[in-house]
């Protein structure tokens, strides 16, 4: 899982912070003066979240609630997979839009319309894309209109896609959320594809405002911070559309795997906008004291460094918006002992934590001649050293290997029964059973999704080019994130609050 080099801890606040904070705020309050004349879309509010839903078909066990449950892991699809199919949410009463937000399953090219109707006979379309070409996943509409019922009809599909919603939201008027953008901020930004960002910001906690778009091209837009964590996906605006984002960034130094492998990176925190046509419109920067969902794991977890390796800890941020940080402690070629040991880790990742923090805890690659014992005794400490601290630890499986024996079922190997013979993913099954944690078993939610996808549909997942049937693709490490998360929402972890 690689090998291990020594890095600098992550370094505590310095006593100029309160200072470098008083300076930021003050500067945040001279940008209110000078905000962007633009004005973005989107409020504080998902007006669609939980409202009746309805469409004009639904495949089985993909139904219409599931496009507006605020969980983008879950997601309606129609019966077939021919055009013309809709979607619709029923608002409740008429109330005045500002416009909606899709995340379509795939980043391929749908085209669709919006309409909308105060009494669902009556439509009036207030977005049409029926001519777009954008392969986004994520699209934004900007309107103004009063209505009660809003629908999106699919009206031209990618090959082999079908009509299909993981998120569909609806804005309405009030104060949008997080900081204000701050034109100081924005001008700091060098370049223009990618447009890069850099904050001399110390190791903490931080809200982020971004406002994507531009007053006359349209824009394809992605968004990583610090070491190549995803927190947007690719988001489609118009020419004279704007989106406005909020979420909150953990930055640490060392901003990759704590222990330095693969480089320091800069300290500070930097943002990078990407995509076929990135645009910036604005950025607004505050220090946030909310929870932190910690990750404490091995290189499948980490943040890594350098494309293509991409941990699914790197993904899982642009699942949550604003008021949770994802903190990263996953590190190259750890395991249950050595991540409790090394002074880089969980030494210094233990004093963070909070009452109201979550830690994920996942380990067993790099255990190959980790006794059972070892192995409970090393899960159990950590477990008990988090609560320790007044943290929740919720112990994950580690997920499958791509190897295949002969009759295309994943080997023992592949499913983590060590060198010594210890099914590690079942003793951890047992330490959490033991010790009332909660579980994911992301052993057997990665066993079904790579089985079922096969020998040939599951290279996709792994760095099958590199002949690494281990490490994940960043595609892979999105399934997995989304197996992740599907698993917090069943068990009702707090995390789930904040997704997007």
């Amino acid at each position: 899982m690689g090998s291990r080099h020594s890095g600098r801890p992550a370094r505590g606040r310095p006593a100029a912070f309160r200072t470098m904070l008083t300076l930021a705020f003050a500067a945040l309050l001279a940008g209110l003066l000078a905000m962007p004349l633009a004005a973005p879309a989107g409020a504080a509010t998902d007006l669609a979240l939980g409202k009746a839903a309805s469409a004009d078909s639904s495949q089985s066990g993909r139904l219409p609630s599931l496009a507006n449950d605020g969980d983008p892991a879950t997601r309606w699809c129609a019966a077939d997979g021919g055009t013309g199919h809709w979607w619709q949410v029923d608002l409740g009463s008429a109330t005045a839009l500002s416009g909606t937000e899709v995340r379509w399953e795939f980043a391929r090219n749908y085209k669709y319309h919006v309409s909308v109707s105060t009494d669902g006979a009556t439509w009036t379309r207030v977005a049409d894309r029926t001519a777009s070409t954008a392969t986004a996943q994520v699209q934004n509409d900007t309107f103004t209109a009063t209505a009660r019922y809003v629908r999106i009809t699919v009206t031209g599909l990618a090959a082999s896609t079908w009509a299909s919603i993981a998120d569909f939201k609806v804005f309405g008027a009030g104060a949008p959320p997080g900081p204000a953008p701050d034109p100081a901020l924005r001008s700091r930004c060098t370049g223009t594809s990618p447009i890069t960002c850099h904050f001399d910001m110390q190791p903490g906690n931080y809200d982020v405002t971004v406002v994507l778009g531009d007053a006359n091209a349209a824009g394809v837009t992605s968004v990583q911070a610090e070491a190549r964590r995803t927190v947007l996906p690719t988001v489609s605006t118009a020419a004279g559309s704007y989106a406005r984002y909020a979420f909150t960034l953990n930055v640490r130094q060392p901003e990759g795997q704590p222990t330095g492998q693969g480089g320091t990176g800069t300290p500070g925190l930097d943002l990078v906008f990407s995509g076929p046509a990135p645009k910036l419109n604005g950025i607004g920067l505050a220090a946030a004291s909310g929870p932190v969902l910690y990750l404490a794991g091995d290189s499948t977890v980490c943040d890594q460094p350098a494309a293509p390796y991409t941990g699914w800890g790197q993904q899982l941020p642009q699942y949550f918006g604003l008021g949770l940080s994802v903190a990263n402690y996953g590190d190259s070629g750890e395991s249950s002992g050595s991540f409790l040991s090394n002074s880089a880790l969980f030494p210094t990742m233990k004093p963070l934590i909070k009452s109201s923090d979550m830690v994920l805890i996942q380990f067993g690659h790099n255990d190959k001649s980790t006794t059972a014992s070892a192995f409970t005794s090393n899960l159990t400490s950590l477990v008990t050293q988090v609560r320790s601290r007044g943290g929740v630890p919720v112990l994950v499986t580690p997920p499958v290997r791509r190897l295949f024996d002969a009759n295309g079922r994943l080997t023992a190997t592949a499913l983590h029964v060590n060198g010594v013979g210890v099914d590690l993913p079942a003793t951890m099954r047992q330490v959490a059973a033991a010790q009332n944690a909660p579980l994911i078993d992301l052993t057997a939610k990665s066993k079904a999704l790579v089985e079922g996808l096969g020998p040939s549909g599951s290279a996709q997942l792994y760095l099958t080019e590199l002949s690494d049937n281990t490490h994940f693709s960043a595609y892979g490490a999105n399934e997995m994130a989304k197996l992740v998360l599907q698993r917090m929402r069943e068990l009702n972890l707090s995390p789930v609050s904040y997704l997007r």
